[in-house]
């Protein structure tokens, strides 16, 4: 009795089932024709089990092939099913529709297998959509200038011509796979880090130091941000070559402080320097010296040499005089001929004779320009932190005067 009841209850979940499922669902016999169909069947496809009598093929089947038709038959005979898969289904007005379709081979009774159809037709054009949108997408970035990698788990999946190019590989495939930021150079993962996730958050750009393929370093500015992509969310990373950019705005920097001739500081960066230094060696009663130097009869020189004879003679002469300074000091061409030096921090006075000593030597060695062994010496005027003024003005102005006195004598230095 309670078998019998079971059965029952059964048999009422199934036609519940068969009468009020939204697939469509219907029965094959082993003669090849439809056996039954349920309600959803005729209300998605639009066929009555009237239309479907024909033993050699299914008229919902787009193509309608007999030989495709006794395939299938063969493997639902031989206990096969065949598992979901998308293909397309005709309705009886014509239309056809995207079709997630599967099969069960059954083999019971006059059954021989058991169909079931889902609509697929707006998941497969939203799909269609997607996949035009990410043709839109490849197509644009191919054309856009920047490079462009998207990220998906910390690795490559997409990259532009631009970005294989920038990197310095011969495709895209040879980054697949790969980090982008394995490229950046860093001192500090862990800032790196912080640093690209408020890139992400605030949407600014990033100015890192990248390396290529072949070890050429680049700057790069960055943009990252996340995006959709092969329905997924990934990281889309936009980067721009701005080396020219950095290197320019590095030499308008240089030119702000610096000579252009000599490349040693100019008067605006060591008055600058020199006052902080002073403010420095007064909070800890230290010392330091100014010296202020200029080549003697460097005028008759460039009258009788040139103008290139006499650049050139101002440039090795600088050049020697931060060749044989210490690394803490600093050198200053105040125009012309004149030349203006830090010796910082020092602990004796002892120091700074040690250093104009030694200056005094090397500028007294002939120089070789275009051919010509000049013979040219300098004269050295010096001045003392705290001893002969407390501030950058008094410091310049006593050392511009032991200058003149040191310049009355020709090739010597004067302490003031």
């Amino acid at each position: 009795m309670v078998s019998k009841d079971k059965e029952i209850v059964e048999k009422n979940v199934l036609e519940l089932v068969w009468n009020n499922t939204n697939d469509a669902i219907f029965t094959i016999g082993y003669d090849g024709r439809v056996l039954s169909l349920n309600p959803a069947f005729s209300s998605m496809l639009g066929w009555d089990k009237k239309d479907l009598t024909d033993v050699n093929c299914f008229p919902f089947f787009v193509q309608p092939n007999k030989e495709e038709h006794e395939h299938q038959l063969n493997l639902f005979r031989q206990g096969i099913d065949i598992p979901y898969h998308v293909t397309k289904r005709k309705r009886k007005d014509g239309k056809e529709l995207d079709i997630l379709a599967s099969y069960r081979a059954v083999k019971e009774g006059n059954v021989l297998a058991v169909g079931m159809y889902k609509d697929f037709t707006e998941q497969m054009k939203i799909q269609r959509q997607l996949k035009a949108s990410q043709e839109c997408y490849r197509n644009l970035v191919q054309t856009i200038p920047d490079a462009i990698f998207v990220e998906n788990d910390g690795k490559i999946v997409f990259v532009n011509q631009p970005g294989v190019k920038m990197i310095g590989a011969e495709d895209s495939k040879q980054l697949m796979g790969q980090s982008v930021w394995q490229f950046i150079l860093t001192e500090n993962d862990k800032q790196l880090k912080k640093n690209i996730h408020n890139a992400i958050e605030t949407g600014e750009p990033l100015l890192v130091e990248m390396q290529r393929l072949n070890g050429e370093m680049l700057w790069v500015e960055l943009v990252a941000m996340s995006i959709y992509y092969e329905g997924e969310s990934v990281l889309q990373v936009v980067m721009r070559d701005v080396t020219a950019k950095k290197s320019y705005e590095e030499q308008l920097e240089f030119l702000a402080f610096h000579d252009p001739l000599t490349g040693v500081t100019n008067r605006r960066y060591f008055t600058d320097y020199l006052n902080k230094a002073i403010e420095r060696e007064k909070s800890k009663n230290g010392t330091l010296a100014l010296l202020y130097l200029d080549l003697d009869k460097f005028k008759e020189i460039n009258d009788t040499k040139g103008h290139d004879v006499g650049d050139e003679l101002l440039k090795q002469f600088a050049n020697r005089l931060s060749k044989n300074i210490r690394e803490m000091d600093i050198v200053c061409r105040v125009g012309g001929d004149e030349f203006l030096i830090l010796i910082d921090g020092v602990e004796s006075e002892q120091i700074i004779r040690e250093i104009i000593k030694r200056l005094h030597e090397k500028l007294m060695v002939p120089y070789s320009i275009n051919g010509l062994k000049i013979s040219v010496y300098a004269s050295i005027g010096v001045a003392r932190f705290p001893a002969d003024g407390q501030d950058s003005k008094i410091l310049i102005s006593k050392a511009d005067k032991a200058l003149y006195q040191a310049k009355q004598k020709c090739n010597t230095y004067i302490m003031d």
